[in-house]
């Protein structure tokens, strides 16, 4: 005898394997969008890099162009820094 067979769980798919996400341009937009904003609000960059990364893992694809975005963000950030206590070191000499 035994048990009759049980549906797979919730956010299965058939045979017990995890459904996959339909795939969205969400992710890539918004990578782009934050390798735009480095050079005019690189926090934003950042932010934007991390949440796309977030989303590409969540739809299982490669999520490089997310890393770029927002490690560059950090490089900008960085970059903006240095350069005012540059100009502000310059003007009290």
């Amino acid at each position: 005898m035994g048990y009759p067979p049980q549906p797979p769980p919730p956010g299965y798919g058939g045979a017990g394997y995890p459904q996959q996400q339909p795939e969205s341009s969400t992710p890539q937009v918004l990578s782009i969008i934050g390798i735009v904003c480095w050079f005019c609000c690189s926090p934003a960059a950042i932010v934007l890099g991390l949440v796309a990364q977030s989303q590409f893992r969540g739809q299982g694809r490669p999520d490089t162009i997310a890393k770029v975005a927002w490690i560059g963000g950090i490089v900008a950030l960085a970059l903006g820094i240095l350069g005012t206590l540059a100009r502000l070191a310059a003007n009290g000499s």
